[in-house]
């Protein structure tokens, strides 16, 4: 969902795009791995739920022995979020699992969208990608430290307090951080409790 996979309504934009749809435009692919798709939602990000963190974390339990890399189509508004989440909900992950997304369509002739989901392709079948991650705009950022710092940019998420796991450059991976690979088998959970609150204190609050 989310932009991405929109479409100009008279509304505005409104995801629309099918997971096939969206795998047409970047014929590429096809020579950076084998691609098959799973449909879990198609909505705007802003509407995004606990239930639905623990929807897709589920989704790649089950599916974890049946592929490398996972990547995952996600709106801008709330991919950190649901990075962050993923992060716990799924750890110690040996494979690399991907959130991106795009500022623009993917069906318009300007977008960031071809670019970063191959960029994730890219990260995704690198043996030495672990763990999740958000890759945009030719970053690849830790999920628990990925932020939405710009609204229009194509340079949209930074890595707060934090370098950058890796950068993608010219169809390459260059990566900053590797660690070691996990060696145990992944953990993961299966619930996440929504009755939690953030309140920021403010002057006169």
């Amino acid at each position: 969902g989310g932009t991405i996979a929109s479409r100009r309504t008279e509304t505005g934009l409104a995801p629309q795009l099918l997971s096939e749809d969206i795998l047409e435009y970047v014929p590429q692919a096809a020579a950076i791995c084998c691609v098959e798709a799973i449909q879990l939602f198609n909505m705007d990000s802003t509407n995004m739920e606990p239930k639905h963190w623990v929807k897709i974390a589920e989704t790649v339990e089950e599916q974890y022995d049946n592929y490398d890399g996972f990547v995952i189509l996600h709106g801008t508004d709330t991919m950190a979020y649901t990075a962050s989440a993923l992060s716990y909900l799924i750890q110690d992950s040996r494979k690399p699992i991907v959130l991106t997304g795009a500022q623009k369509p993917i069906d318009q002739d300007i977008t960031d969208a071809k670019s970063n989901l191959l960029d994730s392709f890219l990260y995704a079948t690198d043996t030495r990608s672990h763990g999740v991650n958000v890759v945009f705009g030719g970053q690849a950022i830790a999920g628990t430290r990925a932020s939405k710092v710009r609204t229009k940019s194509y340079n949209a998420f930074s890595s707060i307090d934090f370098p950058n796991k890796a950068v993608i450059r010219d169809g390459k991976v260059f990566h900053y951080i590797t660690g070691e690979e996990a060696e145990k088998e992944p953990v993961f959970y299966h619930r996440v409790d929504s009755k939690v609150c953030v309140l920021k204190l403010i002057p006169g609050l």
